[in-house]
């Protein structure tokens, strides 16, 4: 149950400090709501609003699941799956804020978004079988 916990703690600091990041750049560049000014796909600021979505897409649904699964006794590949999930959300947000430009997909945004998709499809599948 403590990696489950860990990683839902990381999850959770990447949404509350990308929306602190976000109020942050909102207060240096004046662009509170932002209308058309999220087009330019080099600006920090868009770069952090679809970090923070893309994250808050997947972190809900990966908490439930690691919290889920850490109740089960789960076995050690499952605690890998939590992490190398959790690992993945990190390269996701990573890719996002050093990226020069969201018109491009960068390494850390590939690696992290396959193994989002690969550990989730994991998980979900653990899941399934604790109860059958």
């Amino acid at each position: 149950m403590q990696v489950a916990v860990i990683c839902v703690s990381v999850l959770a600091l990447l949404v509350f400090l990308l929306g602190l990041l976000i109020s942050m750049l909102r207060g240096k560049t004046g662009i509170i709501y932002h209308g058309g000014s999220l087009d330019d796909p080099t600006s920090p600021l868009t770069k952090a609003v679809r970090a923070l979505s893309n994250t808050a897409e997947f972190a809900p649904i990966l908490a439930v699941m690691f919290l889920y699964l850490g109740t089960t006794d789960p076995a050690g590949w499952v605690c890998w799956a939590i992490i190398i999930a959790t690992v993945s959300r990190v390269l996701m947000v990573v890719g996002f804020l050093v990226a020069g430009t969201l018109d491009k997909i960068s390494p850390f945004k590939a690696v992290g978004a396959m193994g989002t998709y690969f550990s989730g499809i994991a998980l979900a599948v653990a899941m399934i079988q604790s109860v059958i």
